[in-house]
């Protein structure tokens, strides 16, 4: 009797552990304020192409701050593109978008998937560092600066 008691309260607590887990890796990083952040967008020459405060709104994530200020294509579940950005790629650990393009006033930074793609950056400790999260999950507050630069998939391999 004490074995299944023991069985049934392991259970218990490994069941509700894997979805605080889960929960925890699906945040979705929404503004808890209104504010700006300041983004910059790198071509595939390397030149700058927007960089400005951009005004966000509370509950917005940071797809939603792109998705208004700019034309956005996304990626389909085979990665083809989507002008409409209605596909959701979703997973144990992820829920969101995958961002190919980006448009603007007098630009646009298109990549590809295969050979290319968008590689998003978060400005902290006197510089850029690698995003661990993808566009609609990326962590961020008023003041932030965060760069958008178009990347090979063969950048750094020699």
């Amino acid at each position: 009797m004490k074995s299944t008691i023991l069985k049934i309260v392991v259970s218990i607590i490994v069941v509700s552990l894997a979805a605080i887990l889960t929960y925890q890796l699906r945040e979705s990083n929404l503004a808890s304020t209104d504010g700006s952040v300041q983004i910059i967008i790198v071509d595939d020459n390397g030149n700058i192409v927007f960089d400005q405060n951009v005004i966000y709104m509370k509950d917005d994530n940071f797809f939603d701050v792109l998705n208004r200020q700019f034309d956005l294509t996304c990626a389909t579940s085979n990665y083809g593109t989507d002008d409409s950005c209605t596909y959701d790629f979703s997973g144990f650990a992820y829920q969101g978008k995958v961002l190919l393009g980006i448009k603007g006033d007098g630009f646009t930074v298109q990549t590809d998937w295969s050979n290319s793609f968008l590689k998003f950056e978060t400005y902290g400790e006197d510089d850029y560092h690698l995003a661990t999260q993808g566009v609609s999950n990326i962590e961020f507050s008023n003041h932030d600066k965060i760069r958008i630069s178009y990347a090979s998939v063969l950048e750094g391999l020699s």
